[in-house]
């Protein structure tokens, strides 16, 4: 049986590989274009999406399941992460832990007030789609700050299934804030 988090890496790998041809570029596109619109409103985007999720993952009524919002999501993350970048943004394993992970990086100077906060409202947002529009942000942040940084976002696919299951969701949040504000490899901590 087929995981929400190697169906997601399969399609990552895809369009990492796919994404200097003139294809590969219009489905990173159109998923970046796609964010913030309803379901309904993306038909250009679900044909590629749809064809790559096992049966078990798509659903028969009118609105997505778990499955096909959680690896839309990721892949919407991803997307704009890749934008512009050669080098894929996405690493699955255990050298990028979870998203406090990668997102730990952005804590990297004098202030982090900032960031911090960003990181606090997303893990304390009560509501799905408001703990993505907090990603997202960080996302692009990290985007912008911190060129190289990967992230596991099969992984995240995961997580964000869970989370969306409201099952562990307390320990999944715990763990991404855990690897965020843990001690740096330097040995010193990132509290001021």
């Amino acid at each position: 049986m087929d995981s929400i988090r190697s169906v997601s890496g399969r399609i990552l790998n895809e369009l990492y590989v796919r994404q200097e041809d003139s294809t590969g570029k219009a489905v990173l596109s159109r998923l970046r274009n796609s964010i913030g619109r309803d379901y309904i409103d993306m038909a250009d985007i679900m044909p590629f999406v749809f064809d790559k999720l096992p049966e078990s993952f798509l659903g028969n009524s009118k609105r997505m399941t778990d499955e096909e919002i959680c690896i839309l999501t990721c892949l919407q993350l991803y997307a704009i992460h890749q934008q512009g970048d050669d080098s894929n943004v996405y690493e699955r394993g255990e050298n990028y832990g979870n998203i406090g992970t990668s997102l730990k990086v952005l804590r990297a100077g004098d202030d982090t007030t900032a960031v911090d906060r960003r990181f606090n409202a997303m893990i304390t947002s009560t509501e799905f789609d408001e703990l993505i529009v907090h990603l997202r942000h960080l996302i692009r942040l990290l985007k912008s700050k911190q060129k190289g940084t990967k992230v596991d976002y099969a992984g995240l696919s995961e997580d964000l299934y869970w989370i969306r299951k409201n099952k562990n969701k307390d320990n999944i949040i715990l763990n991404w804030a855990r690897e965020y504000y843990k001690v740096n490899y330097k040995g010193e901590s990132n509290e001021k």
